[in-house]
């Protein structure tokens, strides 16, 4: 295993770890409706920011290219899946978020769930398939190069810090649920 995939199975561990928390949260009947939308925007912003532009983000525009470049055939299937199956948690995350500014919680939990189901079927895909593939394929210089990018698109994009605010969150919300 590479810098670079290992670096997003950490960040598939922590999806999955927000995942958990969503369920415990959809669980909890304790939970008044004002605690589950304030939840609900903070989960949006997390999972836009850490799930989509940060860890999508050095999937399509740099591990997914990095495959294509280096004439991945069978693969590329498997990469247009999962480039679809990123716009559709989009399109979850758009409608979540409908969902709470107009406090229509039934709606937001059932997009919710959907996003949840997506992204864990989406993970197991790419842990089990993708990753082992990249790792067959990227030997150590290739990786190490490849991690270097993450780190800037981390900085760059996403920004100084937020990374660790982001983790600090899921902290939180062990906590809370």
């Amino acid at each position: 295993m590479g810098k670079a995939t290992q670096d997003l199975r950490n960040e598939h561990d922590a999806i999955l770890q927000v995942l958990s928390i969503v369920d415990r949260m959809m669980a909890a009947d304790t939970k008044e409706d004002i605690e589950i939308i304030n939840f609900g925007n903070e989960l949006i912003y997390f999972l836009k920011i850490f799930a989509d532009k940060c860890h999508h983000g050095k999937e399509e525009n740099l591990l997914f290219q990095e495959l294509i470049d280096m004439g991945v055939e069978k693969e590329s299937e498997l990469i247009d899946a999962l480039r679809q199956e990123h716009q559709q948690g989009r399109e979850y995350l758009f409608l979540m978020n409908q969902s709470l500014e107009s406090k229509d919680l039934e709606n937001f939990k059932a997009n919710l769930k959907k996003y949840r189901d997506l992204l864990s079927d989406h993970i197991a895909k790419e842990n089990d398939v993708l990753l082992n593939t990249a790792d067959r394929l990227l030997d150590d210089s290739k990786q190490d190069d490849l991690f270097e990018k993450f780190e800037n698109h981390e900085e760059t994009v996403v920004g100084h810090g937020i990374h660790e605010k982001l983790h600090s969150m899921i902290h939180k919300w062990e906590e809370d649920f």
